[in-house]
């Protein structure tokens, strides 16, 4: 084998040896970091038929795990955040604990696999989160990220929860 042959084997080989971990390295960032598991939260009031009774007002949080991967539900977080509120410094982040008694609720902490859901459901009247006017209301994961209802959801069920109980409009 000629000394040159040699030399361009082995920096072709090296070169080969850096795309793939390149390409490794780059598969486990986006892995670990890109793709964690998505969960679409969704807040709504309805109404709960039950054999012989009336139809019950409720309010419900519901969240479906989209993938990929398990993800782990911890609880109920909400804040109440803008612009206006940054510049006073009102800014508040709050914990919802939900009632672990209702036989027809979801209960947390809940692990998800991919495609499952999860209902939490709570009596609608007048002491339910709506009284702190949150922005932002959602379900706090293991890894401390909030998952959030669209905040024009929020905003409705909000409008509809000050409409029949009177809130105060902050």
């Amino acid at each position: 084998m000629s000394k040159d042959f040699a030399i361009y084997l082995s920096l072709g080989i090296s070169v080969l040896s850096f795309v793939v971990a390149a390409f490794s390295l780059g598969w486990n960032i986006y892995r670990d970091i890109v793709l964690k598991p998505r969960v679409r939260v969704t807040v709504s009031r309805a109404f709960v038929l039950a054999n012989g009774r009336d139809p019950q007002d409720k309010f419900i949080i519901s969240a479906v795990n989209f993938g990929p991967g398990r993800v782990n539900l911890n609880i109920i977080w909400f804040k109440r955040r803008s612009f206006l509120l940054k510049l006073r410094g009102e800014q508040t982040q709050r914990v919802w604990m939900h009632d672990f008694y209702n036989p027809i609720s979801g209960k947390l902490p809940a692990i998800l696999d991919v495609g499952e859901k999860i209902d939490l459901v709570f009596p609608w009247d007048k002491d339910l989160v709506f009284t702190h006017s949150p922005t932002h209301l959602g379900i706090n994961d293991s890894f401390g990220r909030l998952h959030c209802a669209a905040r024009k959801e929020v905003r409705k069920v909000l409008k509809t929860w000050r409409l029949e109980f009177g809130g105060n409009e902050a």
